[in-house]
């Protein structure tokens, strides 16, 4: 055995990754998938601005970029979903609970 972490799975949210990927312009898409490999390997705590949301365990925020979010949950079995991606300012009229100023 290497020792190695073993990566996440992104299981949740695909769908929505998807269809925000359709308008997205390509500097925002490569700030997304950072993130995204970032929670899979790990070190998006390190690498990124991280805010937990307090109301929801497991789900968290992390910017992307200057205006720029993805909210992720965090799954049992080594898995993670993507809750939402957008602009910070519009998190909480997507019904989360908390919004990012």
């Amino acid at each position: 055995m290497t020792g190695e972490r073993r990566r996440r799975r992104l299981n949740l949210g695909v769908r929505r990754l998807e269809q925000w990927a359709t308008t997205a312009n390509q500097i925002d898409k490569n700030a997304v998938y950072e993130v995204l490999f970032a929670v899979s390997d790990g070190s998006v705590f390190r690498s990124h601005t991280v805010l937990d949301d307090v109301q929801r365990a497991g789900e968290f925020f992390v910017l992307a970029r200057d205006g720029l979010v993805v909210k992720v949950s965090m799954q049992p079995f080594d898995t993670f979903g993507v809750l939402y991606i957008g602009p910070d300012g519009s998190v909480g009229q997507q019904g989360l609970d908390q919004e990012i100023a």
